[in-house]
């Protein structure tokens, strides 16, 4: 007969389904580090092996909120056993933070799953109960780790649940069911589901910008929110509105107009990352030119033959220029992925900094600012950017880099080693 212990851990991996979890201290975050003394570069890594995961919060209640995690089976292996199936086992781990001075997170757990391969893999969704009470903003790392690989991939993410108004307490979700997801961002059209008493809503569109941010080394540029709206209505949440996806603008939904509470949602095509438009890639072009000649591609005629010319001017070649264009998109897509906000990734302050320096050596995050570095930590040859975090109901992703004139000399060096390191 089996013991206890025995039939648990006979019963570990189970397919698809949790099978251990473990609460409380005995998985938070030990030591003497804050969560903002950790470093989180690997977070920007888009390229290579990586386990991508779309998140987010939908609360129950004033205590308890569904971590609603997206994951896709193609970035698990999947190892043959006894039996001829080949199964992939990963976990997923969370910890709860009221703040990135925490040391300790407030709640946390570890769950084991296990997922046979099949023909035609489909994104596999996972709800876990995370303890978040009503009356605060928490900060959520979430990691995922492939045990047959033995690799695990995190990311930090931003829980709103100050009011019944935030965020949390509203599911998004899109209306193709084959396309489903929860997040802020949507590429088909999507409905909204109070969680709380709430029935109207008010729902703003704002425009985007297609042109490039200010260089490191422009020190009189302040950002500023553009805050007219180009139209504005009510809404009944509860007569199964539908949003279509829109073209260079995104919806606001204002659910406290008293307090001005509410989030964004914000539509792509579904070639998204990538660019959809020439004036979107004329636009981000704008990093490897001078102001006059970005002027002068902005405001062309045509700009398709302006793209052409821009392109053949800075590599010299048509060959040159092709193997140059395919190397600055690529990292214009995955600023795309990881930046975007009310703005596209490649126009943030944070993306200009990425395409053209690439992906940073260290990055530290506190509660108001993202501190980035190239090259060894207190090394006085390493370049280092400061961004200050705009808090926003608009988007938790933006950021404004702290300019310095004393950027210029390097940020010209990177564009020069740009064009001539990458045309070949």
């Amino acid at each position: 007969m089996q013991t206890k212990q025995q039939k648990l851990m006979a019963s570990i991996w189970k397919s698809s389904s949790i099978i251990f979890l473990l609460t409380g201290l005995l998985f938070s975050c030990g030591g003497t580090k804050k969560l903002n003394e950790f470093d989180i570069a690997d977070g920007y890594q888009v390229s290579g092996l990586n386990n991508e995961m779309d998140v987010a919060f939908h609360s129950i209640n004033d205590s308890i909120t569904n971590l609603v995690i997206k994951i896709n089976p193609d970035d698990l292996l999947f190892s043959k056993t006894q039996t001829n199936n080949h199964i992939a086992r990963y976990t997923i781990g969370y910890k709860v933070f009221e703040s990135y001075n925490d040391r300790l997170a407030i709640d946390t757990a570890k769950i084991y799953y296990s997922l046979k391969q099949e023909k035609k893999p489909e994104f596999k969704f996972h709800r876990i109960k995370i303890l978040a009470q009503k009356g605060n903003d928490y900060i959520v790392k979430v990691t995922i780790n492939d045990e047959n690989r033995n690799f695990s991939t995190s990311k930090i993410f931003n829980l709103r649940k100050k009011s019944e108004f935030s965020r949390s307490f509203f599911e998004i979700s899109t209306n193709n069911i084959e396309n489903n997801n929860y997040t802020t961002f949507q590429k088909d059209s999507f409905s909204i589901k109070p969680l709380n008493n709430q029935t109207f809503t008010k729902v703003q569109v704002f425009s985007v910008k297609n042109t490039c941010t200010a260089k490191p080394h422009e020190v009189n540029y302040k950002y500023h929110f553009g805050g007219i709206p180009d139209t504005s209505w009510i809404v009944n949440l509860n007569s199964n509105s539908a949003f279509p996806p829109l073209k260079d603008q995104y919806y606001h939904f204002i659910t406290d107009t008293v307090k001005n509470i509410g989030f964004s949602v914000f539509t792509f095509k579904n070639t998204f990352p990538k660019l959809s438009s020439i004036i979107q890639a004329n636009g981000a072009l704008g990093y490897l030119l001078n102001k006059s000649e970005y002027a002068d591609l902005l405001k062309s005629a045509n700009p398709r033959k302006a793209f052409e010319n821009a392109w053949l001017e800075l590599a010299g070649n048509r060959q040159r220029a092709r193997n140059i264009i395919k190397a600055f998109y690529t990292e214009v897509s995955s600023a795309n992925q990881l930046f975007t906000c009310n703005e596209p990734g490649w126009s943030t302050d944070r993306g200009m900094i990425y395409i053209v320096y690439g992906p940073p050596r260290i990055v530290y995050r506190n509660n108001d600012s993202e501190i980035w570095i190239y090259g060894e930590e207190n090394n006085l040859f390493s370049e280092e950017f400061q961004f200050r975090k705009i808090h926003s109901n608009i988007s938790d992703n933006i950021y404004e880099l702290k300019r310095n004139i004393n950027y210029k000399v390097n940020y010209n060096r990177m564009i020069n080693a740009w064009i001539d390191e990458r045309g070949y």
